[in-house]
Order: C-alpha cells, then sequence, then structure tokens
C-alpha cells in the first residue's frame, strides 16, 4: 500500500502522479501558473518544462519540477522509514526556499516579459536584467586653426 495515503497500491505512477500527497503539491504547482495539469503518464510532467520562457524562468521552473518531484520522494521515504508524516504545506515551503536559493544564483538573464516576471516574483527570485551596453563618450572639438564658411 501507499505509504503516504494507505488507499492504493504503491508504484511509481501512483506515488508521483495520483496520491492526494502529490495531488495537492500538483495543484499548487497549476496554480502558480496559472493553468490545468493532466498527466497520464510520468514522462508528461516533463512537457511543462517546453514552455516559452525566457533562461532565467526556464531554471526556476525546472528547479520547481526537479523540487517539487524529490519532496513527494522525500516525504514517501520519511513516512516509510522514520514514521514521520510530511504535511504537503511543509513540502511547499521546502520547495519554495530551494526554488528561490535556485534562481537567484542562476547567471541566466531575464527578458521583459509579464508571464515571466509574476512566475519569479511568485518564487522570490530576483530578476536578472540584460546587462547594459557599454557606452563610451566621446568629446569631439573641432581642430584648432581651422575655419569653415557656408557659402552658395
Amino acid at each position: 500500500m501507499c505509504s503516504l495515503c494507505p488507499v492504493s497500491s504503491e508504484s511509481s505512477s501512483h506515488i508521483l502522479l495520483d496520491c492526494l500527497h502529490a495531488l495537492n503539491l500538483w495543484r499548487w504547482f497549476a496554480s502558480i501558473f496559472g493553468c490545468t495539469l493532466n498527466f497520464q503518464t510520468k514522462e508528461d510532467i516533463w512537457n511543462i518544462y517546453n514552455g516559452s520562457w525566457n533562461p532565467q524562468c526556464k531554471v526556476v521552473v525546472n528547479a520547481a519540477l526537479i523540487n517539487l518531484i524529490y519532496s513527494i520522494w522525500f516525504a514517501r521515504n520519511q513516512i516509510r522509514f522514520q514514521n514521520k508524516k510530511i504535511p504537503w504545506k511543509s513540502s511547499i515551503a521546502s520547495i519554495f526556499s530551494n526554488v528561490a536559493l535556485t534562481g537567484n544564483l542562476s547567471k541566466k538573464v531575464a527578458s521583459p516579459s509579464i508571464a515571466n516576471f509574476v512566475i519569479l516574483k511568485e518564487f522570490n527570485v530576483y530578476l536578472h536584467p540584460p546587462r547594459a551596453p557599454n557606452i563610451i563618450e566621446v568629446i569631439w572639438q573641432p581642430p584648432i586653426r581651422w575655419i569653415k564658411y557656408n557659402t552658395y
């Protein structure tokens, strides 16, 4: 039986997709992105990553997916081997802190997009705007002893 919800037999598909603990985490994840998630197989999870996000947002989405899957597995192992039940809201707090750390340490550049901005701010990640171009001040002075006349 599943260690997290003693409702069904334990399988990797059940633990990652159908378990009540996992479903709560996936619903929370979908609420951040403003979408509904419909997974048929475990491989469908990685289709989330195929969005059109800027490089910094891709790092954050990837970190969120990996940390979400890790937190499901961690909660399962804690209840099975340590007899400690981890609430799904505690898993969310862990995901938030890990994703914020990853996103803020990333050197990837963010492009100006409201959708990307919302995702980054949801995870408390600071924007890494593109570097401004180097502007070199040029001071021009006319040559000495030259005179220019405009004539017809």
